[in-house]
């Protein structure tokens, strides 16, 4: 598995991933694909065997991004490595995908706390023990019905240099 940037080839299949899980995600068309592009740390393409497995979107502190979700965690971290949004190809689930992305997403700012929100309503039980059993921690929760979301830190494992 390999992450890469993603390229205007890349829109397309981002678009259609969003878009089969927008229930759990916000929506996405390709005007706000190109915004979030300008704004995020990075827009990354999964990789398998030489195909497209999915995606993930990253955000760093000092962004003009406009998610409140993201706000959030700015109005209370000094630095973060915030996941907006990973979509995995429903042909590639179940094989481990998400895990080596985060883990890739960890090792890129090992400093710095990785947060993200999940939804709570609707309820995405499958994504909330997945960060569960990575390490994440509940700080905080957003919103209500028809749309609530936790937020979650994952402390970094290592200390920063001084």
């Amino acid at each position: 598995m390999i992450l890469r940037a993603s390229t205007p080839e890349d829109d397309g299949a981002i678009l259609a991933w969003n878009e089969a899980d927008v229930h759990f995600l916000a929506p996405m068309d390709a005007s706000r694909l190109a915004f979030l592009r300008r704004h995020a740390h990075a827009v990354d393409v999964i990789e398998v065997d030489d195909s497209r497995a999915g995606f993930v979107i990253t955000f760093i502190e000092g962004s003009a991004y406009d998610s409140p979700n993201y706000r959030w965690f700015s109005e209370r971290e000094p630095e973060f490595h915030y996941v907006d949004r990973i979509v995995i190809d429903p042909a590639h689930r179940g094989r481990g995908l998400a895990r080596r992305v985060y883990r890739v997403l960890m090792e890129r700012h090992p400093s710095r706390p990785l947060v993200a929100e999940v939804n709570f309503e609707p309820p995405n039980a499958t994504s909330l023990a997945f960060h569960a059993a990575m390490g994440f921690e509940e700080v905080g929760r957003l919103g209500g019905r028809p749309y609530g979301v936790v937020l979650l830190r994952y402390s970094p494992q290592v200390t920063p240099e001084v």
